[in-house]
């Protein structure tokens, strides 16, 4: 979507030239220029009023709403902690039905899928594994496959070349930044320079116990009821990120999903992911918001453990995620239930 300027037809329409134009009108020719070829992101009203008047038209002659050919994107937003280990465990052999599975629905329906990871875990750890699904991606031929990962307890989103924040810094812990600072350095722990906030402390060397210290300390010094500390240990990362409780997987998909829509033209959105609680809640969550406010149709890729508790739902499809091959066999069945309709568009 554009707002475009029918300037140029309306002054030859009335035999203007953009010289005579802009000394009646009061600017410059240089400006008038650029109002005339777009190239402007904002006009004031009352240089729009004095065309009109000398014109003798209206606004809306002179602004026209264009619709713009959007790219064709099917979001794909994936749990990140278990799934991750799926496609990542054996490396490259493992992912290729995965990446076949992509390639298959891209070809069918004529649309681009982008994957956004969203995790619970830390901001080292997501910044790790997301690094190595591209590499896996781009060897397979895949180079924009994944859009990014979303560290939302740490509130960012981590693309390849930048991180960026996503959700607003609440003050409250800022407030207490040096008390937080002095309880990090006893533990050397490090506040992470690239997130630029307190969010996410990592550490080089230590042990679970002393990490659920400072996940403790820190927060009986914050004390709020909806800010809580997590943990998270691995060969990944070892990290305390201080969270408020309102960061949660599903209001990041429906976040990212709002402004991808605004970007992209969107037919439906496919969730998935392999935890009964925080997997299930973003899909449920957001299935019929997504519906009532954007339009869109929610579908939910699961393994087993999730059909369980479905409750003969129709957009969720199970699969059996022993390993990536179970992710696979979902894209398949919901590729096949792809139409093409006559127009180019796509529906489930």
């Amino acid at each position: 979507m554009a707002i475009v300027t029918n300037l140029e037809e309306l002054m030859k329409e009335k035999g203007y030239t953009l010289v005579e134009l802009a000394k009646e009108v009061g600017i410059s020719t240089v400006n008038l220029s650029n109002i005339k070829n777009g190239n402007i992101s904002a006009i004031r009203f009352s240089t729009l009023d004095e065309i009109c008047k000398v014109l003798e038209c209206e606004p809306g002659d002179i602004l026209k709403y264009k619709e713009i050919n959007k790219k064709k994107v099917i979001p794909l937003f994936l749990d990140y902690s278990g799934t991750t280990d799926l496609l990542l465990k054996g490396g490259a052999e493992n992912v290729k039905k995965f990446f076949d599975s992509i390639i298959a629905m891209q070809s069918k329906s004529n649309y681009e899928i982008q994957i956004t990871m969203i995790t619970g875990s830390s901001f080292e750890s997501a910044k790790s594994k997301y690094k190595l699904l591209n590499v896996l991606a781009e060897n397979y031929g895949l180079p924009n496959l994944f859009d990014g990962v979303v560290a939302e307890y740490c509130g960012f989103i981590i693309r390849k070349d930048k991180s960026s924040r996503l959700l607003t810094l609440d003050t409250r812990i800022l407030e207490k930044r040096a008390e937080i600072e002095d309880i990090a350095e006893q533990y050397g722990g490090k506040i992470s320079p690239e997130v630029t906030s307190i969010y996410n402390i990592s550490f080089h060397e230590i042990s679970r116990t002393r990490l659920a210290e400072v996940s403790e300390q820190i927060e009986k010094i914050i004390d709020c009821q909806d800010i809580e500390t997590v943990t998270y240990y691995d060969a990944y990362g070892k990290e305390c990120d201080v969270k408020p409780k309102k960061h949660s997987k599903s209001e990041v998909v429906y976040m990212l999903t709002k402004k991808l829509k605004e970007k992209y033209d969107i037919p439906f959105v496919i969730i998935g992911g392999d935890s009964q609680d925080e997997d299930l809640k973003m899909y449920t969550i957001n299935k019929q918001r997504m519906k009532e406010e954007m339009g869109l149709k929610t579908v939910f890729i699961a393994p087993t453990n999730i059909g369980e508790i479905a409750n003969n739902d129709e957009d969720i499809i199970i699969g059996n995620w022993e390993n990536s091959d179970g992710i696979a066999q979902c894209i398949e069945t919901l590729s096949k239930r792809i139409k093409v309709r006559e127009d180019g568009g796509i529906e489930l």
